[in-house]
């Protein structure tokens, strides 16, 4: 579906559905091209005349964040989260000094919510620029609640230590978070490298407010990477921790047993001595020899466990 909106000479913002609809002046277009067919998207051929590379990286191939200079327009990638799988959704635009196209293949809220700020009249857009930069803050304000939301995963762990749930499921629990957050930084870092480049590049030829716009924006990606990392670093301080204290359990575990074991060694060294029926064993002719063995055992043992104790093996 192709959408298109302008504003006329007298400051007035009109819709129609093709650029080539417009009968009167206008000051700058804003061309919506949502989930296009092949015979839409021509529009960037045959009204725009945009260059063949940009127009096959806007509608072939899966890009990364991106800003190339063409000699009249600029070509931007952005990328959304998918409020259900987190992956990254795709926006391809071509701006210039009086126009603005976005393409994309899945439905955008955040242009959505531009445009309802635009019919609304809550913001002023007096160029193109201006629905660039609105879109762009507008993308990046949805990470936080993904980012909160991981966030705040990480702190609960906390409160889950105090409940009595298996270090393997604790485990699994923070590999997924930090898959998550993995998901996030592959969105995240392109996206700030790519406002850092805008804003630092000039190409874009930003006045004073919109550059302390364009600032605020790279300011939040800064905050969020480091919301990111500071997670990621809490992950492998709890999965780390968690690990240790296994291994803490395990070895108190394999402690014990080894003690055990040394204590029955000379218990069982005696019980076979005793066990092999010789005839000639005089201690087997005793009256009181079972009972004698048994006491001589119990003492040995306690001696053991005494000396075990002292020297705080247990």
């Amino acid at each position: 579906m192709i959408k298109t909106y302008y504003c006329n000479s007298n400051n007035e913002l009109k819709e129609t559905t093709s650029p080539k609809d417009i009968a009167e002046d206008k000051k700058w277009l804003w061309v919506d091209l949502n989930e296009p067919t092949e015979e839409e998207a021509k529009v960037l051929v045959d009204y725009f005349d945009f260059h063949e590379l940009s127009i096959e990286d806007a509608t072939l191939v899966q890009q990364r964040p991106k800003f190339k200079q063409y000699d009249d327009y600029q070509f931007v990638v952005f990328h959304a989260l998918d409020l259900k799988t987190l992956e990254a959704e795709e926006v391809d635009i071509f701006i210039g000094d009086d126009f603005i196209v976005t393409y994309h293949k899945e439905r955008f809220e955040e242009i959505d919510t531009v445009k309802r700020k635009l019919f609304n009249q809550t913001i002023n857009l007096e160029e193109p620029k201006d629905i660039l930069l609105n879109l762009l803050d507008d993308i990046v304000d949805n990470y936080f609640p993904f980012i909160y939301d991981i966030e705040d995963k990480v702190f609960n762990f906390e409160d889950r230590h105090n409940i009595d749930i298996s270090t393997k499921s604790l485990i699994d629990d923070t590999f997924d978070l930090r898959q998550e957050l993995l998901i996030i930084k592959r969105t995240v870092q392109p996206m700030r490298d790519l406002v850092y480049r805008m804003r630092e590049g000039k190409v874009l030829h930003l006045n004073e407010q919109q550059f302390l716009y364009i600032t605020h924006i790279n300011d939040h990606l800064i905050k969020q990477m480091e919301m990111v990392d500071s997670s990621r670093e809490m992950t492998s301080d709890i999965r780390d921790n968690y690990i240790s204290l296994n291994s803490f359990k395990m070895n108190n575990i394999m402690k014990i047993l080894t003690i055990y074991s040394v204590v029955f060694m000379p218990l069982t060294l005696i019980a076979g001595i005793y066990g092999m029926n010789f005839t000639n064993m005089p201690e087997l002719s005793w009256h009181d020899g079972y009972y004698i063995v048994l006491i001589i055992m119990v003492i040995i043992a306690f001696i053991m466990l005494t000396v075990f104790k002292r020297k705080k093996w247990f």
